[in-house]
């Protein structure tokens, strides 16, 4: 299976869902009163986060990421999981 392969599958199935999920619970919490400025920051992260690998899944969709660059990728999200 080729790098690209494997990183729609990855984030298809399984890092883009996670982070959907991460982020509806910080939007929930993030609008409480006990929210921090930390909560707020790690949120625009996730958000920030979300709009990149979004932008991956279209260049994936129109063939416009090499091998080298999935592998790239995937390395980042290995470290990202490891987090």
């Amino acid at each position: 299976m080729s790098n690209i392969e494997k990183l729609t599958i990855l984030l298809k199935e399984e890092f883009l869902p996670e982070l959907e999920e991460s982020l509806s619970e910080l939007a929930k919490y993030t609008q409480s009163w006990k929210a921090t400025e930390e909560d707020k920051e790690e949120f625009e992260e996730l958000k920030e986060m979300k709009s990149y690998f979004d932008n991956v899944m279209k260049d994936l969709s129109n063939n416009n990421l090499d091998e080298d660059a999935a592998s790239q990728i995937l390395e980042i999200l290995e470290e990202i999981r490891l987090d």
